[in-house]
């Protein structure tokens, strides 16, 4: 124990406490400081993939597979009808920009192989300009190894990843995606330096925020804050600012600055279900913290009722749920703990 607290550099205390079951993680930075001092993967502690619960969750768990046959398909493709294909894409990535905004992973999972496979076709397409056709191969491509990575498929995110070819003008959207997959990683340098090369082409919200996300994991509040001002400047929609909103709510988190997440808890509502799910979550975090733990069943509640895929996939969810159930004390509340553990799939 002492010298996982040594090479983690987090207290002996607090690694006393988390193996006795006293304390949780509910950090990305300690489940990664962990993580590395145990010469391991935060998958592995984490559990990820999880198994299956629910139709959902099985659905989209076989999409993930049926990703991978389309990814490693050989041979060649033809298409019968460019201009078709072309609508075929352009339809089922706003279908994917929908489910993204929603944080509905189910809907995402259902659409990703239409996307990819029409996005395969991107190059031969009929219609529209050749840089349009790759903006949204990209993001297609992004979509699913986002998913991809909340599943707890990283080779396969990864490989997705290197199938995209970045442009200048894409939105950074593999870029951000790459940098958030080091980040989930534990490898937070590597994808702060990885966000400072792509900042070289464009400096998009969704980067800055990932790189953020990066930074605060990483321990370095100061450059998190910075880039987030820069990224609040350049929001330019509801969706930029809820994603500026939550970021800045999850460096707070990755600093015990209870107060600072809750202080952002009540622009919840008026942000996109995907981000009100975060902050929600966020939120449920620092009222446990705060030992207020009806509040913070209630709020995780409320995120797992926004986008309840979304959030169960959540290794940091799951980890909460867990320390709530020990502390729950109010009937009320422990019935609505063992619900979500059962919405969880950890009965």
């Amino acid at each position: 124990m002492r010298d996982v607290a040594l090479r983690s550099g987090l207290a002996e205390h607090l690694v006393s406490d988390i193996e006795a079951g006293r304390d949780w993680v509910d950090r990305h930075s300690v489940l990664c400081s962990l993580a590395g001092s145990l010469q391991l993967d935060p998958l592995d502690l984490t559990g990820q993939p999880y198994a299956p619960y629910g139709e959902q969750h099985v659905a989209v768990r076989a999409v993930a597979w049926h990703l991978r046959h389309l990814l490693y398909r050989s041979g060649p493709r033809t298409i019968a009808d460019g201009q078709r294909e072309r609508s075929s894409l352009l339809s089922a990535v706003e279908e994917v920009r929908n489910a993204q905004v929603t944080g509905d992973d189910y809907a995402l999972a259902l659409v990703l192989p239409r996307a990819l496979e029409a996005a395969g076709h991107s190059d031969s397409l009929e219609g529209g300009d050749r840089q349009e056709n790759l903006m949204v191969r990209n993001l297609a491509h992004a979509a699913a190894a986002g998913l991809l990575r909340r599943l707890g498929y990283r080779d396969l995110a990864w490989s997705l990843l290197h199938r995209a070819r970045p442009a200048a003008d894409d939105g950074q959207v593999v870029g951000t995606e790459e940098v958030r997959l080091l980040t989930s990683m534990g490898l937070s340098g590597t994808a702060a330096d990885r966000a400072e090369q792509y900042f070289a082409v464009a400096r998009p919200v969704a980067l800055l925020c990932a790189a953020a996300f990066a930074h605060a994991s990483a321990g370095q509040r100061r450059l998190a804050e910075h880039l987030l001002d820069e990224a609040d400047s350049r929001a330019s929609d509801e969706t930029e600012f809820g994603e500026v909103m939550v970021a800045r709510a999850f460096s707070a988190m990755q600093f015990g600055a209870w107060d600072q997440v809750l202080e952002r808890e009540e622009a919840a509502a008026a942000m996109p279900s995907a981000r009100q799910a975060d902050l929600l979550l966020l939120a449920a975090g620092a009222w446990a913290r705060r030992g207020q733990i009806s509040r913070a069943v209630d709020r995780l509640a409320a995120a797992e009722r926004t986008a309840a895929l979304y959030i169960g996939l959540d290794p940091l969810a799951r980890e909460l749920l867990h320390a709530l159930r020990a502390r729950a004390r109010d009937s009320a509340s422990a019935r609505e703990v063992e619900r979500l553990a059962d919405r969880f799939g950890l009965t």
